[in-house]
């Protein structure tokens, strides 16, 4: 089922995530970067994302030394989003956690929630991270969030400018002794 160079990185029921190289910078990959409903809880885009602007920001993952992976289906193996660990603070054993699911036709089905719990178990386990934490004004990652128990650190108050109005960032976190007594996971 993997064309040649794919590799399954971490696989789900229903998601597997795959190194974001660039023959993922496709059309429907540029237009999630240009659509104002994807980037609705992204933050304001002044300026179009050009397709020589998608693939050098993937030809700089490598040194930048955060942990990017395409979400894409199971089934049919569809690039659907993407996760990543950003910040890695290794002295402190601690990484941000973020995830953008582009597919508008995906939203609602859970492939983010399931990304989310394969991405903090590899965080934990195979990387050994003390602590992951993210931050959001949106209202589905933070209802992913809570379903997986993640700890609700409190908010950053009129942090986000949606719609003409300021919005809190919800903040949340989990550390790897919570996440081996079961929080991060769907019950």
């Amino acid at each position: 089922m993997n064309k040649p160079g794919e590799q399954v990185f971490l696989e789900g029921k229903s998601v597997v995530l795959m190194p974001l190289g660039r023959a993922d910078a496709s059309a429907e990959y540029l237009a999630w970067l240009n659509d104002p409903e994807v980037l609705r809880y992204r933050g304001a885009k002044a300026y179009p994302t050009t397709f020589a602007q998608l693939e050098s920001w993937i030809d700089s993952l490598p040194a930048r030394g955060d942990l990017v992976l395409a979400i894409r289906t199971r089934e049919n193996r569809r690039h659907i989003g993407n996760i990543s660990l950003n910040t890695i603070l290794w002295s402190h054993r601690s990484a941000e956690l973020s995830i953008m699911i582009g597919a508008k036709e995906a939203w609602g089905k859970g492939y983010g929630t399931e990304a989310i719990m394969l991405l903090t178990a590899h965080a934990f386990s195979a990387m050994g991270l003390h602590r992951l934490w993210a931050e959001s004004p949106n209202p589905a990652f933070n209802a992913a969030m809570k379903k997986l128990d993640w700890v609700h650190e409190g908010i950053k108050r009129e942090a986000f400018l949606l719609d003409g109005t300021f919005v809190a960032f919800e903040c949340w976190s989990l550390l790897q002794p919570e996440w081996r007594s079961g929080k991060g996971r769907l019950k």
